[in-house]
């Protein structure tokens, strides 16, 4: 067995493995269960709107789910993509970021004739961000900030660094995949394999999950600023 096979077993066992795979996807399912209903639950004059309450819970679930795969067996977060990186990938993921914004018009143009039906899905979210300077502050640190954090945590930080053993494409095209699945069969979907696709892209060549991050803090909150401002 020569060097650089030893060195590749051993990068692999410091991946995530199929036990924080399967904790994480069952972790995952029964957090995000609890907590829609706690969001479907909240009273009437609730000082959190249904759009906050939604993307606290697309933030705090995988964050829960993130933690238990971590505390499993590695107990390390940087097999999971949790390492420093170089100040230039958080640019090219702000550019990224931008340009995945960018491309969210044509991507609905040619996809949303498919999900007849869907155009009310992320509603809430849009009453949020239109509903007053401080409700929009609010959604934009829930949706703009944790929501990515937490998404990418599971998603690129699990998924993809699981799926990374059988190759780089499998690790950027079926995380992509299972993250644009995850967001319902609907016009989100497409929108969202872009934004794995470039996300996938950025922790393999960076080997960090920040410019992830970065690239989905900067999609949402530029989508959350724009509903904001014009109140579509």
């Amino acid at each position: 067995m020569n060097a650089m096979h030893t060195v590749s077993l051993d990068q692999d066992r410091r991946r995530p493995g199929w036990p924080e795979l399967g904790m994480a996807i069952l972790a995952a399912a029964v957090l995000y269960l609890a907590g829609s209903v706690i969001a479907v639950k909240l009273p009437d004059g609730s000082p959190v709107s249904p759009g906050q309450a939604n993307f606290l819970v697309s933030g705090l679930a995988p964050l829960g789910a993130f933690a238990v795969a971590v505390l499993l067996r590695l107990r390390d977060v940087r097999p999971f993509g949790v390492r420093r990186v170089r100040a230039g990938w958080l640019l090219v993921g702000v550019a990224v970021g931008l340009v995945c914004f960018g491309l969210s018009w044509p991507v609905s143009a040619v996809f949303d004739p498919f999900f007849p039906g869907s155009e009310g899905v992320q509603q809430s979210y849009r009453d949020a961000a239109s509903a007053g300077p401080l409700s929009l502050l609010v959604t934009i640190a829930l949706g703009g900030l944790l929501t990515p954090l937490g998404e990418e945590a599971l998603f690129r930080g699990v998924f993809a660094n699981f799926l990374f053993r059988w190759g780089s494409w499998a690790g950027v095209i079926v995380s992509a995949a299972v993250f644009a699945v995850a967001h319902g069969i609907n016009a989100i979907m497409p929108l969202a394999f872009v934004v794995g696709l470039a996300n996938g892209l950025l922790l393999r060549f960076s080997g960090s999950l920040w410019p992830p991050i970065v690239v989905h803090a900067v999609y949402n909150s530029t989508s959350i600023l724009y509903h904001g401002i014009t109140g579509t």
